[in-house]
């Protein structure tokens, strides 16, 4: 085994920069539970706006996409390996957890 297998050696600057992009967008895509609380509400304030102005059918297409993309969130995470609860937290963390970027 060479010198640069071992798991210590010194990162050259090409692997530095690379890993500092790696580490800012894991930081700027981060989630967390309570920004998926926050989309959840948001989520339901505009189903209500749309039950209060759109009518039922509105309320049926925009509530059926929501429970569209939360499956979609689901089977990809159960499909990635994790299951019971986790699942469902991922999953819920994958559909509403765009609001912590607001």
């Amino acid at each position: 085994m060479g010198k640069q297998d071992a798991p210590e050696r010194e990162l050259n600057a090409y692997e530095k920069v690379l890993a500092e992009d790696r580490r800012v967008m894991r930081e700027m895509f981060r989630v967390s539970i309570g920004g998926a609380h926050a989309g959840l509400v948001v989520v339901v304030f505009i189903v209500v706006l749309f039950a209060a102005f759109g009518g039922t059918a509105w309320v049926l297409i925009v509530g059926g996409a929501v429970a569209f993309w939360f499956t979609v969130a689901l089977a990809a995470t159960v499909g990635g390996g994790r299951r019971g609860w986790t699942a469902v937290k991922r999953a819920y963390l994958l559909a509403f957890g765009w609001a912590s970027w607001l």
